[in-house]
């Protein structure tokens, strides 16, 4: 990445213009109002603008170009990067369309190329440009006279959607938000969005970054530079295009569920970032992050309101996050009784009624705070109420900042109340506008807690020799797929237990291994040609004797000559009886690289779709939180009896994910179903398909 998009020594606007409403005026001018270095127009017809030269070409100037801004129609823009790497230009942002977004991929192949030869680097095409709140420097098109700007501060944000990009900067602005730098990628044609992240997160003077992005065009690159910089300060990422496409017919569970919307909510979850829901948690967030308030030191959420019904919405709105209020102890109702008025209500939510004045509100939050209860303070303030003296509360939240626990301010309403509402922002407190803006700051506070990510273990090498034996010998056979018991050999290599058994090719061998196994056992039926063995009756269970075991081996071959399939022969296995079924799951995403999917399992997985992803290898952490989002951690947790141990069923998850992240030979795997025992999990049934 190179600091001239940012830090510019001097300036070239290709396309400047004096016509008012145009893109080039609107670059122009926020150039110039804001750039205090050399700022050089070009345009092909020349003349002056604002009683400033206009030079017809970029090599005209006559010196070396930082950056080039280039906003003429697309067709020209080969032409003039041309000419701007024979100046000596650094970097070059491109705000015109009409490339890859219009259909005219190779346009913008051409101008990248041209890039590369002469060593620019390239924003864009088809953005709206860089902000820099410190140089400082505008380089937008954005209109300075329909939204507001942030002040300088130390949130970085990049955006893959410029009008979004624009709508952030806008909101930012009206919250008083501090602005470090802004980027917006377009079609990120040469400059990634991870790239820009990267450049971000090693910025000493950004303190945070905001991502927002629709396609994950950079796929892999861009969650594992996510991952990266989270660990060292906070990224908040807002998503568009999140809904689900709906599955595709697959060979195996994991394919059919894995929907890209899907698994990338499950990869950005796994990667540490803060995630919003919705533009108003996005800029809820930031502002939050933008008062640098301190990190609390427990959970327990207390609010303080002047209005019951706040306090119920501000309830509902923490519980829907995965959070709830403590109660208080009685120490603190005591102390709380004593200096507030009879007819107050001492619970949490405190609710001080529609008369409580700022005085009232100061003998509460004092009292809370001695008592050291709190985590996070709320403070709830509706002022449309007539005893709110609202003067004197801007000077009590005065005294609220720089406490060492952090505190968080609710105002809702229309013009008094947003006014009221910039006025604590002045004061350096986050302030939220309704109660979901609330709950998901407290929710990025209680995230900051989590500390960084657990490091997946390392890759077993002696696994990954095991593992080359049996993938070698399925390809010398020319199939896609592992017969069961090759698949669970593989599985048993990277520490996932599986029934004992084996395969049998004749009926005497059948006999032997039950026999050798304990009754009762099961049978399967072993082909390259039949892939859900279940669907065509070729599992069969419950063999109790040597007759049973004789008879299902033969109905089985049997089953094999109706279906004209290859018979291989018979696994035989232990009839394992389970608490309940999980099932895991790994696929090579060709955009997203290794990815592991864990849920409830059973035949009924893919109509249930009770499941969630991480990428893989992962860790044992990461596992356990993939339970905590199905109905497996119910299950786990002790739900009608059934109790399982959690850790197993993790350490399976993170098998799967080495086994898939160690072999790019492999592209899917399926061990459905998992069963879960008392202090145990086997993988009853195991698929791999091998990449083309």
């Amino acid at each position: 990445m190179s600091t001239a998009f940012f830090e510019p020594r001097n300036v070239a606007v290709v396309g400047a213009s004096d016509k008012r409403g145009s893109l080039g005026w609107g670059l122009t001018f926020n150039v110039l109002s804001s750039f205090p270095g050399k700022v050089y127009l070009v345009n092909v017809k020349g003349g002056s603008i604002e009683g400033r030269i206009v030079y017809r070409r970029v090599s005209d100037i006559g010196e070396p170009v930082d950056l080039a801004l280039i906003i003429t129609p697309s067709n020209t823009v080969p032409e003039v990067l041309e000419d701007a790497g024979e100046a000596g230009a650094r970097a070059a942002i491109v705000y015109s369309s009409g490339f890859s977004e219009a259909g005219f991929k190779n346009l913008e192949d051409h101008i990248v190329n041209v890039a590369r030869k002469h060593g620019i680097r390239l924003l864009g095409p088809n953005c709206v440009g860089v902000i820099d709140g410190w140089t400082p420097i505008n380089a937008t098109f954005i209109s300075m006279e329909r939204q507001k700007m942030p002040p300088r501060g130390s949130i970085s944000i990049v955006s893959q959607s410029g009008a979004l990009g624009s709508l952030i900067m806008d909101l930012m602005g009206e919250r008083l938000i501090g602005l470090r730098r802004f980027a917006s990628v377009g079609n990120a044609a040469d400059v990634k969005m991870w790239e820009l992240l990267e450049f971000f997160g090693e910025d000493p003077l950004t303190e945070a970054v905001g991502l927002y992005f629709e396609s994950l065009s950079e796929g892999r690159k861009l969650i594992d530079k996510l991952s990266e910089v989270s660990e060292r300060k906070p990224v908040v990422v807002l998503r568009g295009g999140a809904s689900e496409s709906g599955s595709r017919a697959a060979s195996t569970h994991v394919a059919a569920l894995s929907a890209p919307a899907r698994v990338v909510e499950g990869l950005l979850k796994g990667s540490g970032v803060l995630r919003a829901e919705t533009m108003s948690e996005f800029i809820a967030i930031l502002e939050l992050l933008g008062r640098k308030p301190p990190r609390p030191s427990k959970d327990n959420v207390i609010v303080v309101t002047n209005t019951g019904g706040m306090g119920v919405l501000v309830s509902d709105s923490l519980e829907l996050k995965g959070l709830k209020l403590g109660r208080l102890s009685g120490g603190l109702e005591a102390k709380l009784r004593r200096v507030l008025p009879p007819y107050v209500s001492i619970n949490n939510p405190l609710d001080l009624s529609g008369g409580a004045p700022t005085s009232i509100y100061r003998e509460a939050v004092k009292t809370i705070l001695e008592s050291q209860e709190a985590g996070v303070l709320l403070v709830v303030n509706q002022p449309q109420t007539i005893a709110m003296d609202s003067e004197n509360f801007i000077e009590f939240a005065g005294e609220l900042r720089g406490l060492n626990i952090p505190v968080i301010v609710l105002v809702e309403g229309s013009g008094y109340s947003r006014e009221l509402a910039n006025r604590l922002r002045l004061k350096g407190l986050p302030v939220a506008s309704t109660p979901e803006e609330a709950a998901a700051m407290v929710w990025a506070l209680s995230a900051s807690r989590r500390g960084g990510l657990e490091r997946p273990p390392e890759h077993p090498l002696e696994a990954r020799a095991e593992a080359l034996k049996v993938i070698e010998s399925v390809r010398r056979e020319g199939r896609e797929f592992l017969l069961e018991h090759e698949a669970k050999a593989l599985a048993r290599a990277y520490g996932l237990e599986t029934p004992r058994g084996g395969l049998a090719s004749s009926v005497n061998e059948a006999v032997a291994l039950a026999d050798s196994i304990g009754y009762p056992v099961v049978a399967k039926i072993v082909s390259p040609d039949v892939l859900h063995k279940s669907d065509v009756g070729g599992v069969i269970l419950g063999l109790r004797s040597p007759e049973d075991v004789i008879d299902a081996y033969e109905k089985l071959r049997r089953l094999a000559v109706r279906f004209k399939a290859r018979f291989t022969g018979v696994l035989i296995e232990e009839m394992v009886s389970t608490r309940f079924e999980a099932s895991i799951g790994a696929l090579r995403d060709p955009l997203l690289g290794p990815i592991v999917m864990a849920g409830l399992g059973g035949v009924l997985v893919e109509l249930l779709g009770d499941v969630t992803f991480r990428k893989a290898p992962l860790s044992v952490v990461e596992a356990l939180e993939m339970i905590g989002e199905t109905s497996l951690g119910r299950l786990v947790e002790g739900y009608r009896g059934f109790r399982a141990d959690a850790r197993k069923i993790a350490e399976a998850i993170v098998n799967v994910g080495l086994l898939i992240s160690s072999n790019p030979e492999i592209a899917e795997v399926d061990v459905n179903p998992l069963a879960v025992l008392d202090d145990e999990v086997k993988a009853l049934d195991v698929r791999v398909k091998l990449t083309c």
